[in-house]
């Protein structure tokens, strides 16, 4: 949603092109640009002991009715770390403390034309009960190869899953896990 008036006078907002090249919103009394910055998402992927991961259901669209890693928006008095770990706390019911990154991925959302970017952890639990949020249907766990990838709602958590179940991924992380005898 784009501004329509000026957080700094209150007068109204104007499309114009500016300096760099891009149409933006701009104050029509002190010329103030607004930057329209894509928001940050934060997610995990939470493997268990068993090697089994949490998947939440959407009950919400963009991808209601479909799978996905718990994962949100990055809220402005919060790390990544934080929002990843809260998230999942608010979707799963499950306490967890963030690992490694797994990686890093810009998209573009067709059916609102807006981008962003999404950062996803590895994590463990530490406490809580599983059980679906608000936001959701089902949660439940999977081993790797139970995961439903045509039942994914969105293309950078099956990148991420991709990047995570990745034998050189995997293996650089234990070993740097793993204490050497």
């Amino acid at each position: 949603m784009e501004p329509k008036f000026c957080h700094r006078c209150g007068n109204a907002l104007v499309k114009r092109v500016v300096d760099d090249g891009h149409t933006r919103p701009v104050c029509s009394a002190c010329g103030h640009i607004f930057y329209l910055n894509p928001p940050i998402a934060a997610g995990v992927i939470v493997e268990r002991e068993d090697g089994k991961i949490v998947l939440v259901l959407r009950g919400e669209n963009p991808g209601k009715g479909l799978w996905c890693l718990p994962a949100g928006f990055m809220e402005i008095d919060e790390t990544l770390e934080q929002a990843a770990q809260r998230e999942c706390r608010e979707e799963t019911g499950l306490i967890v403390t963030t690992d490694d990154l797994v990686g890093v991925w810009s998209y573009f959302h067709r059916e609102k034309g807006t981008a962003g970017v999404l950062v996803v952890y590895t994590a463990h639990i530490v406490g809580g009960e599983l059980k679906p949020g608000s936001d959701s249907v089902d949660v439940r766990f999977f081993a790797p190869e139970e995961i439903p990838e045509e039942q994914l709602a969105f293309w950078t958590h099956r990148a991420a899953l991709a990047r995570w179940r990745s034998n050189a991924y995997r293996t650089a992380i234990r070993a740097r896990v793993t204490p050497t005898p």
